[in-house]
This record gives C-alpha cells, structure tokens and sequence, in this order.
C-alpha cells in the first residue's frame, strides 16, 4: 500500500508539502496542490485526517455508508445498529455519496458497515487493506479482510416462489430491481430455481429499480401489451405497490385477475388494500447483530456470522 514518501518521492516535493497540499493548506498554491491529490489518486495513497486519533488508535465511532437517505427501508437497520452501540458508548456516523468516500479515505471511524451499492468493488477492497474492521450488508466478495453479513436473499425468494406454485400460479413473472445488484440477484436466482424445480418456466421478466415508480411504469407497459401473467413476483415492495396500483386504477381486482408479492415487508404493505404477500426482515434486530458483531470485531473476539433469514408474510394479494 503507498504511503505519503512514495507521494512525496513522484511529486518531487517534501514530505510536509504532500501533507499541507493533502489537507488543502492555502500555503500550497492549487496547481502544486491538483497535481499532488492526482498522484496520490493514482497509486492508492489514502491520507488520514484524524492522526490524533489514529495515535489514540480509536474514536469509538463506526461509519454506517447506505445508498440514499430516501426509501422505507434503511431506518429500522439504522435503529438497531444504533441502539446497540449506544449501549457500548460508540457513536454512530451515517453517510452517503462523496461523503462516504472522504470519511472513508481518511479512516474517520474504528470500523465501518457498508450497505452502498454505489461504492465499488475495487474501492472496498483497496479500502480494506488499511482499514478494518469492514462489514458488507449488500454484496458478497472474495475477500477475506471483509465481513459478510448479508440477507439470506435466495432462500427466502425460493420459499415464497414455492408457495406461489403450489396456489396454483403457472405463469409467474419476475420484476427486477437494479439487476446487478446481490439483493436482486439472488432473490431472481431463489425464484428461477424454485420454478425450475417444478418444471417451469418465466412468463416473463420486468426491470425496474426497486422505487415505486418505476413499478407504475412497468404496469402501464404491461396493461398497453395486453400480455399479463397470471402472477407478478416482485424483489421488493415498492415496485410490487407501484404495480398493484396502477392495476387496480385500470380495473383488475388483486389477486382474482392477477397474484402480486413482494420482498422486505415494508410498513405499507400490510396497510395497502388488498395487503401485500411479502418477506419480512426483521431489520432492528438485523441491526442489533450486524452492531453485536463490529463490537466483537473491535475487541478481536471470535465471531459467529450468519445470514439473516426471512419470515414469509402471506396476506392477500395472491
């Protein structure tokens, strides 16, 4: 990993130039200053700007990265993470976009749970070499220097896909979220494997991006194509509402012209009419472990990692 003399040795200036330029001294005039950063950028040299803390070696802070701030889903997680280190007097910093980028380069935290999809692959993994602990709530890597505790995403899809079939649906659509994405992934792999299982085949497959609107949009296709499946398996609530009511706006009754579910049992799905067939993840005590297991992680404890399971929540809508 390069350090501020390899900075220093290409840039042909000082240790302490690289340091002032680094930490946007105005001594260091700004054309010096952009062409240190980009040095720094392109061989993975990550400053820190907290060294008093780094030589206290803790701030008794976990960073908590998350997509976006919008969405139902996040502040229960949020909730249980917190409520657990605030018992162990830690702090809890949240952030998103740019932001989690800066506190991560420079290491503003004992330890960080990441659940961004927007941060990269290769930038946890640099990332991960120098600071640590690291916990992955969205994706799974290869990589022994982070920690995996992801939903168990397959085998709940598998389950509810089952109980799909065995109500008599045969033609079963999927409605993707942001495809590439793990959640996604293994909630349409879950779901292609429990049809395969039977001997199916997908109707056919709708992408949206897991938000509701775009839910609607699909729907509105759908209806303008005259081609609906019997059943619509949604990987998340809001795609599966956005869905039913656009459905129900154009005269379908759910689920006796057509089956709809979802996946996270966000608060409005038991509310909606008729109420939503859905996974739930407990997402506090989600939380309360993925916290429980950076504290462990901190103090050099064992660990015990396991995926977090789904309950099935059958309600009305299919």
């Amino acid at each position: 990993m390069a350090n501020i003399k390899d900075v220093a040795k290409i840039a042909g200036c000082s240790i302490s130039t690289v340091s002032y330029a680094l930490n946007d001294d105005k001594r260091i005039p700004e054309v010096t200053a952009l062409r240190i950063k980009k040095i720094a950028d392109d061989i993975g040299y990550l400053p820190s700007a907290a060294a008093r803390n780094l030589k206290k070696k803790n701030t008794r802070t976990v960073l908590v990265a998350i997509s976006d701030f919008g969405g139902p889903v996040y502040h229960e997680l949020l909730d249980g993470i917190h409520h657990e280190l605030t018992k162990h007097s830690y702090t809890m910093i949240v952030s998103t976009g740019s932001s989690t980028d800066n506190l991560l380069k420079e290491r503003m935290a004992d330890g960080t749970i990441i659940s961004d999809i927007n941060i990269s692959n290769q930038t946890l993994k640099q990332i991960s070499k120098i600071l640590k602990p690291i916990i992955i709530l969205d994706r799974k890597l290869d990589n022994t220097d982070l920690v995996d505790m992801t939903i168990d995403n397959y085998d709940a899809m598998y389950r509810l896909t089952e109980d799909v079939i065995n109500k008599g649906y045969r033609k079963i659509a999927f409605c993707h979220g942001v495809k590439k994405t793990h959640d996604n992934e293994y909630r349409f792999k879950g779901f292609k494997d429990a049809l395969e299982n039977r001997n199916l085949e997908i109707f056919a497959e709708y992408v949206g991006n897991f938000t509701k609107i775009s839910g609607t949009i699909i729907a509105e296709e759908l209806i303008k194509s005259n081609q609906l499946p019997e059943m619509i398996v949604c990987a998340n609530d809001e795609m599966a509402i956005g869905i039913m009511e656009v459905l129900q706006a154009w005269g379908y009754e759910i689920p006796k012209d057509i089956g709809v579910s979802g996946f996270d049992d966000i608060e409005l799905a038991s509310y909606f009419i008729p109420k939503l067939s859905s996974v739930r993840i407990n997402r506090f005590e989600w939380g309360r472990k993925v916290a429980k297991t950076m504290l462990s992680l901190l103090t050099k404890e064992k660990i015990l990692v396991k995926k977090e399971q789904g309950e099935l929540k059958i309600r009305d809508s299919y």
